[in-house]
């Protein structure tokens, strides 16, 4: 700790009624003080560990080779759009997330479009850029590969980045647009070794890690049930949403209900808006609520236990627990205690990632996550056009897909 700093002179004035009782004993005085000030300082700060090796223990151990395939929005552009949105904290797209992340370097990137690929090149200073990535990964050797291309070609490339050898796929959601993509991305990437992680990012967001060790230590009881409100379509914003429930039930889904928001369009393969009801393998039920506000940052979840509730609101801007008062036992609502270092939900994802390298498995969102998002999204169309009946999962057909041409 460093010297405290002390001025004499507001001292001395402060005990000039010390002057009666001698001088000597003024002066005595005056000497300790500032000592006395110092201690109680000490007291008062307690050391509880040194704080950069806290940090330091939270970064990867080794240090990774990193690329981009896809040099559009997700993998580049879309922080453009987030300028002074608190609920987007810098940065979202992959490219300047790996760049701020410990751990990695961003070597190369990959895309089709030579336009996206030259933009890329200017915003981040990468040199090493491919309108061909099986050439990219044979010259560059990256040892994770952030996917970020459209929906369509992701299956295709996962599978390619797995065979090349690849040890850690970052693809973001919707992982696929089939069920039989994402059974096939799966089973690839377990035949190679490959880490296979889904983009979900809020699932290693710092707040609701926070709102998890809550959980974990008891402070609503054991969860009972989650309710999200939000009007965006099923597999691509609520891709987010289900990755994130999975992750907090602790068990894979069961079964679903739906009810969408359009019978016209439930009777499409479109990425469709809509409610429903989802119950886990242990008995954790879910509320998709998608008539709600249409507004800017409408999107809330709350996360219901025995004994009380934490609520994300503002799309992910605002926490808050609610638990019952010490005194009264009525409900009482209070700022759910802020995580230590809080960053953007990116580069918590993306040095995560590389953890996983570390440890050969992906629990935060893997594979299986992405494609759950996706299967519950298409179950509860299914149960909407049999007459919002019960559906179980897994889905029998493997070909029925959401969102993207037909």
């Amino acid at each position: 700790m460093g010297r405290m700093q002390w001025s004499p002179v507001p001292c001395q004035r402060a005990l000039l009624f010390l002057i009666p009782f001698g001088v000597e004993q003024y002066f005595l005085v005056i000497r300790l003080y500032p000592q006395y000030l110092y201690s109680r300082g000490t007291a008062m700060a307690k050391v509880k560990g040194e704080a950069y090796q806290a940090i330091r223990h939270t970064a990867p151990t080794g240090n990774y080779r990193g690329a981009v395939v896809g040099c559009g929005r997700m993998g580049s552009t879309i922080d453009d759009e987030h300028i002074g949105m608190p609920n987007y904290p810098w940065p979202w797209a992959h490219a300047p997330a790996m760049i701020e992340a410990r751990g990695v370097d961003l070597i190369a990137a990959s895309d089709t479009d030579q336009g996206r690929l030259d933009d890329f090149g200017s915003r981040w200073g990468t040199t090493a850029l491919y309108t061909d990535y099986r050439e990219m990964v044979e010259q560059e050797a990256p040892d994770l590969v952030s996917l970020t291309t459209r929906p369509e070609p992701r299956a295709e490339i996962t599978i390619g980045l797995a065979e090349l050898g690849v040890k850690a796929i970052f693809a973001t959601k919707p992982m696929c647009r089939t069920l039989a993509e994402a059974d096939a991305m799966i089973e690839a990437c377990a035949k190679h070794g490959t880490i296979l992680s889904i983009a979900c990012h809020l699932n290693w967001y710092s707040y609701y890690t926070r709102a998890r060790e809550l959980m974990t230590e008891g402070a609503i009881g054991p969860l009972r049930s989650m309710v999200c409100h939000s009007p965006s379509s099923l597999s691509n914003i609520q891709s987010h949403t289900l990755a994130l429930l999975r992750l907090f039930a602790g068990a894979p889904a069961e079964w679903v209900v739906g009810i969408m928001d359009s019978d016209e369009k439930a009777g499409t393969d479109d990425d469709i808006s809509g409610s429903g009801s989802v119950v886990y393998e242990n008995g954790v039920r879910t509320i998709l609520n998608s008539q709600c506000e249409k507004v800017q940052s409408s999107w809330a979840i709350e996360f219901i236990g025995e004994t009380g509730r934490i609520v994300s609101r503002h799309a992910h801007s605002q926490f808050e627990i609610i638990t019952p008062d010490s005194v009264t036992g009525a409900p009482s609502r209070t700022h759910l205690p802020n995580p230590w270092h809080p960053r953007s939900s990116m580069i918590d994802a993306i040095e995560g990632v590389c953890r996983s390298i570390e440890s050969g498995r992906e629990e935060i969102c893997p594979g299986e996550f992405g494609r759950e998002a996706l299967e519950i999204g298409i179950a509860l169309r299914e149960s909407h056009r049999r007459g919002n009946i019960r559906v179980d999962l897994p889905l029998e057909d493997r070909i029925l897909r959401m969102g993207g041409p037909t």
